[in-house]
């Protein structure tokens, strides 16, 4: 039977060319995979398998929830989402009794993996101890602290830090492991904010590492592992999109980096129709003369974005083909009239290359949306089957 959905392909080799391009470039800091968001929509467990063969030991996620995923692996975990408690005094029971649940997860000498959370706030700190306590945890909650060096998002004030570092380290079953924080232009080589945010974060570990002489300290993202001058100054470089085989930012890009990923998929049909026809929803494009039109089953639900519709490609044969009408939500149409007539249902089709040149690649559709290839990797569908190639 012929398959009634796309196949993400994830490339074993190209992951690891990614990896040693990454270790290179991060100086003496160590990875640190961020594999929140599904590792970016190219499937958590295929990714995870592949770091950890490759001797990847720290992971970030983004919520404890994607954290927890992980219990099959051995990673060094660290949660990016601030750790936050209600302001309500008193909650339902079902709601202490998860809390208490989480707290036992997040036990370094019960836990393996080990769990790292973030404390941005004085007040989280003294309810994560209290209920570390109540929860009868035996070893320490490891923390990571967040500082605002200028992306004016999540984290500390530099100059509340060493305050809550100081609590973070009174407080039974917490132990401060690392502080951190994350570039606003690390996608742009020499953009002043980097060595600004780079001289704040420092300037504020130093102040810490008085009381706490082995923290772990990290800014690096992708761009940072390759712009940052002083990279030697860090311990962690928290890996994103560059693991994939994408660019921080197409318009700086690093040219070494190969695309992990492939979307490919069968031709369910073909229809020969004449000229005149309306195609697909809306009759968005007609036919100019007669065609031979395949229908493949990747819509917009798999990645596929909607606003592609007649303006763009798939490869047949490594021959570029348009795609033409209304992508749908379960199905694209591609005009395949130039193609040898033995083309046939059951035929393969990339609809998503891993040439970063095709401009069905997820970059050079994010050029074409102006949008970046971080949105259109993460919208890559829950559907997909996802395997491991070489």
């Amino acid at each position: 039977m012929i398959p009634q959905h796309g196949t993400l392909e994830i490339s074993r080799s190209h992951l690891r060319h990614n990896l040693a391009l990454l270790r290179q470039s991060a100086g003496r800091a160590r990875l640190c995979a961020t594999i929140k968001a599904n590792a970016y929509g190219h499937g958590i467990e295929p990714i995870a398998q592949l770091l950890e063969a490759e001797g990847v030991e720290w992971v970030c996620v983004y919520n404890l929830e994607e954290a927890f995923g992980l219990d099959t692996f051995h990673f060094q975990t660290l949660v990016l989402a601030p750790l936050q408690f209600s302001e309500t005094k008193s909650l339902p029971v079902a709601d202490n009794n998860s809390l208490h649940k989480i707290a036992r997860r997040l036990d370094d000498r019960a836990s393996t993996p080990i769990i790292r959370v973030n404390i941005t706030s004085m007040e989280s700190a003294r309810q994560l101890s209290r209920l570390a306590a109540e929860s009868k945890v035996q070893g320490a909650i490891r923390v990571h602290m967040q500082i605002d060096a200028g992306l004016t998002r999540a984290g500390i004030e530099p100059r509340e830090a060493p305050a809550l570092a100081d609590i973070i380290g009174s407080l039974p079953h917490l132990a401060l492991e690392g502080v951190f924080s994350h570039f606003s232009h690390g996608d742009e080589p020499g953009h002043p904010t980097l060595e600004r945010q780079t001289a704040t974060l420092l300037r504020t570990a130093d102040e810490i590492k008085v009381k706490f002489p082995q923290l772990l300290v990290h800014i690096q993202n992708s761009g940072g592992a390759f712009h940052l001058q002083n990279k030697n100054a860090f311990d962690l470089a928290r890996v994103g999109i560059a693991l994939y085989g994408l660019q921080p930012s197409t318009k700086h890009p690093i040219p070494e980096l190969l695309p992990i990923a492939r979307l490919t998929a069968p031709i369910l049909a073909i229809h020969d129709r004449p000229e005149g026809v309306g195609v697909g929803y809306g009759h968005t494009f007609v036919t100019k003369r007669a065609t031979r039109l395949a229908i493949v089953p990747v819509g917009y639900a798999d990645g596929c974005p909607r606003v592609l519709s007649n303006n763009c490609v798939a490869q047949i044969r490594e021959v570029d083909v348009p795609l033409v009408g209304r992508v749908s939500m379960d199905q694209i149409i591609l005009d395949i009239t130039e193609l040898p007539a033995e083309i046939a249902v059951g035929e393969s089709v990339t609809v998503i290359s891993g040439n970063p040149e095709k401009p069905n690649s997820l970059d050079r559709m994010a050029d074409t949306l102006n949008t970046i290839g971080y949105e259109i990797a993460t919208h890559l569908g829950a559907r997909l089957r996802r395997v491991i190639v070489d």
